[in-house]
């Protein structure tokens, strides 16, 4: 597996991508936030939503579609309205939009899939955005910096990456864009992702493999514990490198290169958390359940006092001792060793040596660093992506709408 450079969607076979700014805030910006990715051939489709019991109107279409006989060839985006308790309104909205990308894109009828993030609660400007939607003909391009653009809200940068992935019989690529900033949770977070690949995979092991790949990337990573009504990870497979991947051989390797594009970009959404300075690893190991060692890493990945612990660069051990214990799984005070990168700082629930503070805190002073904590209970290990809790995010969050 090879990383391209500066590339995402549109760098396996038959896909392109557009942008537009459509002021769909109706602030008079001209920031881009009107997109549609595209395939020239009808795509095998897998895709992941939010567990949130409220669940934004393109969700609701997107999963109505995937559940038909439909031939999907790509999704129209938008950012700055996420057409969430919208009601029966946000609905026919999806559809009015879809069914005008349809037509000005020459595609046939159901084919587009529909996604949005922003503000909650107010009906998409579908006059306007069918306007710009018929400029999207001539702004397909097979470059997609400008697609990674248009779908960021408080994001600071595009979230871009494709990889190559050579087999006996040739090569195929697998390539992503995200968004994500804040309200990042598992289940999943306020964020958006597509990939692409051009790799032949039937839909059954096309979705098998991203609930896999989402488990333990976006479905591993905080920010501030909560969790949208957006949530969206699309994969679309246009199998035009010819490259049959049903076998168990290459489907472990197309899984380990999902795992990895997801993870990166993951791992990228954490780092650009809203007003974060750290990018946090948390890693239990030794837990008697996978299962249980994620859930006690997020009890203390989502803790505020532990992240406002990252972010003073206080190596205050006791707060992620506390919320071990308070993730309620299976441990014993007396065997945790807690690490700071390689530095060990607690055994068996004690501090080694008040000396290492220091040391402890010079590690916490740089912008990523891990803390591992070692149950010694079992022999399963997870890991999860957060990031600290800054004074910026509050001002961006307190004034979010204006």
């Amino acid at each position: 597996m090879n990383i391209i450079k500066n590339a995402g969607v549109c760098a396996p076979l038959g896909f392109s991508s557009a942008a537009t700014a459509a002021d769909i805030k109706g602030n008079g910006s001209d920031k881009l936030d009107y997109g549609v990715l595209v395939s020239m051939v009808p795509c095998e489709v897998a895709a992941v939503f939010t567990k949130n019991n409220v669940k934004a109107a393109p969700l609701i279409f997107a999963k109505e579609r995937l559940t038909s006989e439909n031939k999907i060839f790509g999704i129209l985006v938008n950012s700055g309205n996420a057409n969430a308790c919208t009601g029966k309104e946000g609905l026919e909205n999806c559809r009015i939009l879809a069914e005008e990308g349809e037509k000005v894109l020459k595609l046939d009828s159901n084919s587009l899939l529909i996604s949005s993030t922003g503000v909650i609660g107010e009906q998409l400007p579908v006059n306007k955005m069918k306007k710009h939607l018929r400029d999207f003909p001539e702004l397909l391009t097979g470059y997609d910096e400008e697609f990674a653009e248009c779908i960021l809200t408080t994001d600071t940068r595009t979230k871009r990456l494709a990889v190559l992935v050579e087999t006996e019989n040739g090569a195929y690529v697998i390539g992503g864009v995200a968004k994500g900033s804040g309200m990042i949770a598992p289940d999943m977070a306020t964020m958006l992702s597509f990939i692409t690949t051009d790799a032949m995979i039937s839909e059954e092991n096309l979705k098998s493999c991203l609930n896999s790949a989402v488990d333990e990337s976006f479905n591993s990573i905080t920010v501030d514990g909560d969790m949208s009504t957006n949530d969206s990870v699309f994969i679309f497979a246009s199998g035009l490198s010819g490259i049959n991947i049903n076998t168990e051989k290459h489907l472990r390797e197309f899984q380990e290169s999902l795992n990895y594009l997801c993870r990166e970009l993951a791992k990228e959404i954490v780092k650009d958390g809203e007003g974060a300075t750290k990018f946090v690893t948390i890693r239990v190991k030794n837990a008697v359940s996978k299962d249980e060692a994620k859930r006690c890493g997020m009890k203390i990945a989502n803790s505020p006092l532990v992240k406002t612990m990252f972010f003073g660069e206080d190596p205050n051990w006791g707060r992620l001792m506390a919320c071990t214990g308070a993730s309620l799984v299976t441990m014993h005070e007396d065997k945790v060793d807690i690490y700071f990168n390689n530095l060990k700082y607690v055994e068996n629930g004690i501090l080694i040596d008040k000396q290492l503070e220091k040391e402890a805190a010079e590690i916490m002073s740089e912008e990523s660093f891990t803390i591992t904590v070692d149950l010694n209970t079992g022999n399963a290990e997870a890991e999860v992506y957060t990031s600290d809790l800054s004074y910026d995010y509050v001002k961006i969050n307190a004034d979010y709408r204006t």
